[in-house]
């Protein structure tokens, strides 16, 4: 999976684009990663119900991802229960690779994560699943990262637990960036100098 540099323009949700300026905020204050506990976004940046939380765990060849926490709308989509297990044991196959890819791409570069994965409903209408990863830690290695994950279709509602089982049948990947938080920053509107008098 290849992953280009992105800004916080790539993000199409503007909550995950307000979650995203909020980790960035924290990051540019850290020179680094921010800790986790400094994770507390108030309500009008993100609904927690979109949230999963991963611990990044070092293996001998690879790393590992355990859920820490799932949002009642992850909840709502995904019937089995993930918290305690790892990313692997949880993400369907045809998922697997581009979810496991984004998570360690996350945690090897310490930059956002931004993907969209699109599947089709029975209509033959495109329902897309916005992942918006970031990374927290301290001393440049990534311990934790937060995912924000959004179904998003078009045309209408979007039933959680049918979308699931249509990702399962077919996933394409749509959009896969890194955006680091100096990007965010750079991508904020600069103020207009007042013109003379």
């Amino acid at each position: 999976m290849n992953f280009e540099n992105g800004t916080i323009d790539s993000i199409r949700s503007k909550s995950q684009r307000s979650l995203g300026a909020y980790w960035a905020k924290l990051a540019l204050a850290e020179s680094g990663l921010p800790p986790f506990d400094q994770f507390t976004p108030g309500p009008g940046i993100h609904d927690p119900k979109h949230v999963a939380v991963w611990k990044v765990e070092a293996g001998k060849d690879q790393l590992d991802f355990r859920a820490l926490y799932r949002g009642s709308f992850i909840d709502e989509a995904v019937k089995d229960a993930w918290v305690g297990k790892t990313l692997t044991e949880v993400a369907p196959p045809v998922l697997r690779v581009p979810i496991i890819a984004a998570s360690a791409h996350c945690a090897s570069s310490g930059c956002a994560i931004y993907t969209v994965l699109r599947t089709y409903d029975g209509a033959g209408s495109p329902t897309d699943l916005e992942r918006l990863l970031l990374p927290f830690g301290s001393r440049g290695r990534v311990q934790v990262i937060v995912a924000s994950l959004q179904l998003v279709n078009l045309e209408g509602k979007v039933e959680r637990r049918k979308a699931v089982e249509n990702f399962e049948l077919q996933t394409e990947v749509v959009l896969s960036f890194r955006i680091s938080a100096v990007s965010f920053k750079a991508s904020r509107p600069k103020e207009i100098a007042p013109l003379p008098a």
